[in-house]
């Protein structure tokens, strides 16, 4: 069906009719809610006030029986004085007098008198706000309700009992009759209500028809026939709106089909420049390559990439072109494509910077240039080589020493200077990098960023002071300390320039110095072992799932001494196991965590062999015979600060201020209960931790136990 078909047809639901609807529905519900607040009220009055006229019936009955059962014939008074009560209060079920003996002295009738009050079952005290007095009861069951009063001698003494009973029946009746005007008037009210809505809502929605016809024009196209309709109410200022509407739509269109186009083309760039730009970090052997980009405008002239070659080292570049927005973003495109086409043919970073100056010249407007960064890392030597065509200089982190090296170039930008000149000034440079060392690499836009007053630049200082705090930390802790540290320095103004950061470290395990009955006990092993030890916890181990809490880590100690390998452990050895896992956890909820309860993480206990068919394996090697289960590891995995524990030494407790010092100890519980400690910070998945255990003479005790 065409669009003026569907503009054509009538409403599903009138607005006379919802609108009607919901008076109906409003007036209706508020009655019946009114109505049943009334009635229960009603309902608690009214059995109020008639058990209060029952007792009041019971005690004028007592006070009448007083001189009646203290004659002979006690009947002949209270007979036809009850029979009277019955006729003058029909709804009356139970009109009775008794003496001390519990013997019906009146009753309405005559043959129940002289024989033993057998009252109604069921009965139950009741109670009553008013109060009772002396000897008075008020009880009831299902059907009825029974007020008693004693008849006393002008003694003081009980000579009888007065009982007057009414079915709850009465009650009842009394509602329903209530209940039936109620619906009765709500009847009358829904009636009066609708009539009068519909008549209302006719009048009102008059000028509806006038505004549909001149919308209907409007979407046919036509926004010269204006709307004319004469009404005083919020309709005719809708008639007044929609000409305006009309007269600005036409003035619109002609902006609307160029505003389309120039969306349609910075989205197609914007998702070409997201495609050219790395989604992954690389890890290769010990170290970490990562980056982050966030460009000035929607798109920006900045450009990153991370890369694996065929001979196994890692290619990183980084460039900035001079523009942004639509212009810098083809020129990087165009970067990016002559960087894939050419990287596999040059082993000089120098030799590919010439050549792609000599490309990108033949195609690049005078005055346009790129400042470019491209090294090439060997994961197994740690030997990065690399040059700079004009781009900013290359920090590199020392763990060993704390100190930031600079390199600069001399390299003069692609296409400044055409003709090949670029050549003379190129040369390959070459930084080591050592376990724990960093490489950082950025754009202008890090450095040339203004405080919020837009005088005074973030500066190659302030960048070198972020980096020595956080490159011991691991690249996330980097690359999230720059971006934060820029960020409060524009004071939350507009990025000027496009920012891009590139981090390429070497992470280490937390190289702890310990000892335990004379031998080393920590083992800083391979880094990339930290992915595999979590991987064979994953597939083989028993998870804990644990929060930054430290009351809720203390359940750590009932899960250990459930593991069927740790049964045998005595009972010294089982508090320091778990004095030494709380230690470890406790340390990531405090300092990694700050202790927010929302963060979790994980804890696996492994064996070092697992069932596997016929036999045991081992989880870890190339051995596959069949060994001892008693011995394991626990995985920890948390994604919270990275642990720094490079300046840690085991404390001296031959000092006495260090005896003194009543805390502080976590790492020598840890190093002294497991037999080797591994720590891998800032993986892929996050930080790692990996706690052997050796469960000593844990297959004696079980032998001795079964033979016990």
């Amino acid at each position: 069906m065409s669009r003026s078909g569907d503009a054509s047809r009538g409403p599903s639901f009138g607005i006379r009719f919802i609108v009607t609807t919901a008076a109906v529905a409003v007036t209706a519900f508020t009655v019946l809610a009114v109505g049943s607040v009334q009635e229960r009220n009603s309902r608690a009055a009214l059995t109020t006030e008639i058990t209060t006229r029952l007792l009041l019936n019971a005690r004028n009955l007592a006070l009448t029986s007083v001189g009646a059962l203290l004659s002979d014939v006690p009947e002949l008074v209270l007979h036809p004085l009850i029979k009277e009560m019955h006729v003058r209060q029909p709804e009356l079920e139970l009109i009775v007098v008794v003496d001390h003996e519990g013997v019906i002295q009146g009753h309405a009738e005559s043959r129940s008198l002289g024989t033993r009050f057998e009252g109604p079952s069921g009965l139950a005290p009741m109670e009553f706000s008013r109060g009772l007095g002396s000897g008075e009861h008020l009880m009831g069951n299902e059907r009825l309700l029974l007020a008693s009063s004693p008849v006393l001698h002008p003694s003081g003494e009980v000579i009888g009992n007065a009982r007057v009973g009414m079915e709850r029946e009465y009650i009842h009746r009394i509602i329903s009759s209530a209940r039936s005007r109620q619906i009765l008037i709500l009847a009358i009210l829904l009636t009066v209500g609708v009539l009068a809505t519909l008549v209302l809502m006719t009048s009102l929605l008059r000028p509806i028809g006038v505004l549909r016809a001149g919308l209907q024009r409007i979407g046919r196209g036509d926004l010269d026939s204006p709307v004319r309709l004469r009404d005083r109410t919020e309709l005719g200022m809708l008639a007044d709106t929609v000409n305006d509407m009309a007269s600005k739509l036409k003035q619109a269109q002609a902006e609307m089909v160029e505003k389309e186009r120039l969306a349609h083309e910075l989205e197609l760039a914007r998702r070409i420049q997201g495609s050219l730009l790395p989604d992954k970090r690389i890890v290769a052997k010990s170290f970490v390559v990562d980056g982050t980009h966030r460009a000035a405008y929607e798109v920006g002239g900045d450009y990153y990439d991370i890369f694996q070659l065929q001979n196994g080292n890692v290619g990183v570049a980084v460039a900035d072109v001079a523009g942004k927005g639509l212009a810098g973003c083809m020129v990087m495109s165009m970067l990016s494509a002559l960087l894939r086409a050419y990287r596999e043919r040059f082993e000089s970073p120098s030799q590919l910077l010439g050549e792609l100056d000599e490309r990108l010249s033949e195609t690049l407007q005078p005055g346009t240039f790129v400042t470019m960064f491209y090294g090439l890392l060997d994961p197994a030597s740690g030997r990065m080589v690399f040059a700079s065509a004009g781009h900013s200089p290359t920090m590199v982190f020392r763990r060993t020493t704390g100190d930031v090296e600079q390199h600069k170039t001399k390299g003069i930008p692609i296409g400044a200077i055409r003709g090949g000149a670029i050549r003379k000034t190129l040369h390959d440079q070459v930084v080591v990098l050592g376990p724990g060392d960093t490489l950082l690499q950025f754009t202008d836009g890090l450095n040339e960023a203004f405080d919020a007053a837009g005088e005074v630049q973030f500066d190659f200082e302030r960048i070198e002071a972020i980096f020595t705090d956080k490159a011991v930390q691991g690249c996330r802790a980097l690359l999230e300390g720059l971006r934060i540290g820029v960020d409060q320095w524009r004071g939350g103004g507009p990025r000027m320039d496009d920012e891009t950061v590139l981090v390429v470290s070497r992470e280490i395990c937390v190289p702890v110095t310990a000892h335990h009955g004379g031998t080393s006990v920590i083992d800083n092993g391979a880094c990339e072992d930290g992915l595999r030890w979590l991987q064979a916890a994953r597939e083989h181990g028993e998870r804990l799932d644990l929060v930054a809490d430290l009351e809720q880590l203390r359940k750590i100690f009932l899960w250990f001494g459930s593991r069927k390998e740790l049964r045998d452990l005595d009972e010294s050895r089982r508090k320091l196991l778990g004095t030494a896992l709380y230690e470890a956890c406790a340390n990531i909820a405090e300092h990694g965590y700050r202790q927010d309860v929302g963060r979790a993480f994980q804890l696996w206990w492994l064996p070092h062999t697992v069932q596997r068919g016929n036999g045991d394996r081992r989880v870890f090697g190339d051995q596959t015979e069949t060994s001892t289960l008693g011995a394991g590891a626990f995985v920890i995995l948390d994604t919270g600060q990275p642990f720094s524990a490079g300046n840690w030494v085991a404390s001296d407790f031959g000092d006495d201020r260090v005896r003194q010092r009543g805390r502080g100890f976590g790492l020598d519980i840890i190093c002294h209960v497991m037999s080797r400690v591994v720590y891998h910070p800032g993986t892929e998945e996050g930080n790692v931790t990996v706690l052997c255990f050796e469960l000593d003479g844990a297959d004696e005790q079980r032998e001795a136990r079964r033979n016990g």
